[in-house]
């Protein structure tokens, strides 16, 4: 059993259980021509029908997109055959997360990158024991995804989840580093192996459309004022899509707002991330609980 109050643990288990499910409802539902809008509203409702909350917006990115693309209030982009789909979905039930990830080839069939991400998934989860260290973790990763023959992208980690905060301070490498963190009874982790077929890095694109707050600061616009109070009391220190506060302001002032806001430091802008070459990007992720015996899936 694992050290923690039986309701935090209980709570965990319960999001777990609602993003896995959530995860299944919205894998059938990728199919050509289908709006990325209409999936990401479907699976942050489905969320909350079944008891949880969105502890971030879904992430809906192709290709080489690797993360942090959630569709705008204004999206009209659909999936398209051969679309190689991340789906990265967060539940909080009472700030206590579950993080999924699974990847997908719109219209065909699991590739072998996919299967290099899934394949180091389940290699680290196995080895999950309190005493292990972080470092350790990541050279199985990049093991198992070169031996794919492909690179794991060494700037994207897995990340330890706490009450309210999806990055309790301890990272995951998904390749061999020098030094690392020996896991404790009772962490939980997201690990999340990326693997690509291209330099094994992600850059930041211009565009930011996930964002988070982070501290009250003087602005000038009255909708960034509105925006900023919004997110506080809705969202506290978890991300939001802008999608989630369109409603506040007419889209260019909602543009406007939103730059200065994260100009001012007043909210942290998290940019869209793609592959250095543009190559094809796969994901995948599970939740585990660290136990005595080992570790405890949320997710699976």
């Amino acid at each position: 059993m694992v050290s923690m109050e039986d309701e935090a643990y209980q709570k965990y288990i319960k999001a777990g259980e609602i993003a896995k499910e959530v995860m299944q409802r919205a894998l059938e539902k990728v199919k050509p021509g289908v709006k990325l809008l209409d999936l990401a509203n479907f699976v942050e409702g489905e969320i909350e029908k079944l008891g949880g909350k969105p502890a971030f917006p879904v992430n809906i990115s192709l290709n080489e997109v690797a993360a942090h693309y959630s569709p705008t209030a204004w999206d009209t982009r659909t999936f398209a055959e051969g679309d190689l789909v991340k789906l990265d979905i967060g539940v909080h039930v009472d700030g206590y997360i579950a993080d999924i990830a699974k990847s997908i080839v719109v219209g065909g069939e699991e590739s072998e990158l996919i299967r290099a991400s899934e394949d180091a998934l389940r290699r680290a989860i196995e080895m999950i024991e309190p005493g292990v260290k972080t470092n350790e973790i990541g050279a199985v990763v990049e093991e198992t995804i070169r031996g794919y023959g492909f690179k794991p992208v060494e700037n994207l980690t897995g990340h330890m989840l706490s009450r309210y905060s999806l990055h309790g301070g301890v990272t995951v490498p998904n390749v061999k580093t020098r030094h690392g963190d020996a896991l404790r009874e009772g962490d939980v982790f997201a690990i999340e192996p990326f693997a690509t077929s291209g330099a094994g890095r992600v850059v930041d694109e211009n565009e930011a459309i996930i964002f988070r707050y982070l501290k009250d600061r003087p602005l000038r616009l009255k909708e960034s004022r509105l925006i900023l109070a919004y997110a506080k009391e809705h969202f506290g220190a978890l991300p939001f899509a802008e999608r989630w506060v369109a409603h506040l302001a007419p889209k260019h002032r909602l543009h406007m707002a939103l730059r200065e806001l994260a100009y001012s430091g007043a909210i942290y802008a998290y940019k869209i991330l793609r592959e250095k070459q543009r190559a094809p990007v796969a994901q995948a992720e599970h939740t585990v609980i660290v136990t005595a015996e080992g570790c405890e899936v949320t997710t699976l």
